[in-house]
């Protein structure tokens, strides 16, 4: 490998919000959606270059960055999509409030599936707009859209349905079929889909490309908010930058008008780290990719060896949802934080009896997470 992935490296003097959640500095924090590896050197390397520069002001958008997310849409997915199409903000949970505010009138609804990463129920709150939940099935530990309870929940209430593609935190990636279902149903209903597709990069099966819920028919693309970003591909979480992709100008209009005042500006540092991933950053992606299969499989070897547990999956993200319904705790989260693992509690996304835990990390470290719940599994029996 090229790139050093097994370093391991002190964050807590850089105030790291991952380092910094649990008060017992013993325990290994695994939680948030944020890898413990040093995003790629071009990227540090055009951000020390900007450093020496020396003056911070108000900064526009690097000329290259659209078209160096045309080409990566076109290389990863066979998306073609026009510049114009593309708005660009600071995160993707910014988009998820602007999309509320856009799509929805007050009195109007959002559905969401559940479980599903939290900032989804914030948005429509944090807009006090509505929300109505549909729960996703569980098909032996895949999480997978309830269909009949979709159109049975649909009403004409419900402008926007909020959908996750990779699924966080179920790590399912939704394939052309089971798209197209959930795009008839909105299409019925003339429901517009706000897509969170922030994960698309990170799909582990060799040679399957992410499908875009844009890419699917026309209603699809006229009707649709896809939400895309490098900082989870590339580790850069710190420097939020992302994109809103939306074919439709009446809708693309207004989602601006509404960002107006409320989104802050993209920072110098993130359009310059953004920039500097898209153009250089495909080799570290490459190795990174392999270093985490080599870590998921690892994980779901040791975990299917604990009577009670289960994982399916992910088949993409770093995240894994594992499946403690079995093991007859009460609080499955406070069973792992006290076994010395920091995850994300189950029920932060809408499921107790589920823990969430990022295998994004040198593996030495997944090891110590793993020989800790084995040891603590052992022990209760």
């Amino acid at each position: 490998m090229k790139y050093d992935f097994d370093s391991i490296i002190d964050r807590i003097e850089t105030r790291s919000t991952k380092w910094l959640k649990f008060d017992d500095p013993n325990i290994l924090p695994m939680w948030v959606a944020d890898m413990d590896f040093q995003c790629p050197p071009e990227v540090t390397e055009a951000i020390k270059k900007r450093v020496d520069q020396g003056i911070f002001g108000y900064t526009e958008r690097p000329a290259e960055l659209t078209s160096l997310l045309q080409k990566r849409l076109v290389d990863k997915s066979g998306w073609e999509i026009d510049p114009e199409w593309v708005t660009w903000m600071p995160g993707v949970v910014v988009g998820l409030n602007v999309a509320c505010r856009t799509a929805l009138s007050p009195g109007d609804m959002v559905m969401t599936p559940s479980p599903i990463y939290r900032p989804f129920v914030y948005a429509s709150d944090n807009m006090n707009r509505g929300r109505l939940n549909t729960d996703l099935k569980n098909v032996e530990g895949r999480l997978e859209l309830d269909y009949e309870s979709i159109e049975q929940l649909m009403s004409e209430e419900i402008k926007m349905f909020f959908f996750c593609n990779p699924h966080n935190p179920g790590g399912t990636v939704f394939n052309q079929e089971e798209i197209k279902k959930l795009v008839d149903i909105c299409e019925k209903n003339q429901t517009i889909i706000c897509a969170d597709e922030i994960h698309s990069d990170l799909i582990f099966e060799p040679g399957r490309k992410h499908l875009h819920l844009a890419q699917t028919n026309e209603y699809a693309l006229n009707n649709s908010i896809t939400l895309l970003s490098p900082t989870k591909t590339f580790n850069m979480q710190g420097l939020p930058c992302g994109a809103a992709i939306i074919p439709n100008p009446e809708l693309r209009q207004e989602f601006r008008r509404n960002m107006r005042g409320i989104a802050a500006h993209i920072g110098v540092f993130a359009y310059t780290a953004a920039e500097a991933a898209y153009k250089y950053g495909e080799p570290w992606y490459q190795e990174l990719m392999q270093y985490l299969g080599e870590n998921r499989k690892l994980l779901k070897e040791e975990i299917s060896k604990i009577e009670g547990l289960s994982l399916y999956g992910p088949e993409a993200t770093y995240l894994a949802w594992i499946d403690c319904s079995k093991t007859g705790l009460d609080d499955p989260s406070d069973f792992f934080i006290n076994a010395g693992v920091g995850v994300h509690r189950g029920e932060w996304f809408g499921d107790s009896q589920f823990v969430r835990l990022n295998f994004g990390c040198p593996r030495s470290r997944l090891e110590e997470a793993l020989s800790r719940i084995k040891k603590a599994f052992s022990q209760r029996n």
